[in-house]
């Protein structure tokens, strides 16, 4: 990378950083304005515009950076080689460490921009994320049978259902701050429930 090059990123993830901060705050993705940005790095509008196009694009690569953190940090958790349950229950806490980093409009804002999007380009991301999401739980599933964690009764198609309800339940706002100080207790139930009869 080339100093320019080098300068063109540090720019970029500036602009990223402080783009996110704002929507970070009680108002959301609605307080995002472009002088707002221009404000918080002094970088000029026309700069912003140049390597974002727009304001709704600015909103969609904040989101997109913000899911592909979580991917990469679910990454390294898995190339750890923990035992299944240390691994699972470590990649709970990831979840829900990111998640008490925004605020909660961020998080609602999050959600409904993937629902509602028409963007190809997102959509592509998303099925990206949730492909590689899925891998990655299958591949949960069978250390966890190997290792005798998982009774093997359980289909993988039962065990995507079932992590899945559990984890969109504790990703709930009005749930998920009163289950930060429990998420050992959270996934040892989750756990225990999986577990082959004694």
């Amino acid at each position: 990378m080339n100093g320019f090059e080098k300068r063109s990123a540090q720019k970029k993830h500036a602009i990223l950083k402080a783009a996110a901060e704002i929507m970070n705050g009680p108002e959301g993705s609605k307080a995002l304005t472009i002088d707002k940005v221009t404000a918080a790095t002094n970088i000029s509008k026309a700069t912003i515009f140049k390597y974002f196009q727009s304001k709704d694009n600015l909103i969609k690569m904040v989101f997109k950076n913000f899911m592909a953190e979580m991917a990469y940090d679910a990454e390294k958790t898995l190339q750890e080689k923990r035992s299944f349950p240390d691994t699972f229950t470590a990649l709970t806490q990831l979840k829900i460490n990111r998640l008490d980093h925004v605020s909660q409009q961020f998080y609602l804002d999050l959600m409904a921009y993937y629902s509602q999007t028409e963007d190809k380009e997102l959509a592509e991301f998303m099925n990206g994320y949730a492909k590689k999401s899925n891998e990655t739980l299958l591949t949960l599933f069978q250390q966890g049978r190997k290792e005798g964690f998982i009774d093997p009764k359980y289909t993988d198609e039962f065990l995507f259902i079932y992590t899945e309800s559990m984890i969109a339940g504790i990703a709930e706002p009005a749930i998920y701050t009163r289950a930060l100080p429990y998420i050992a207790e959270w996934s040892e139930v989750l756990l225990k429930g999986l577990a082959p009869e004694k």
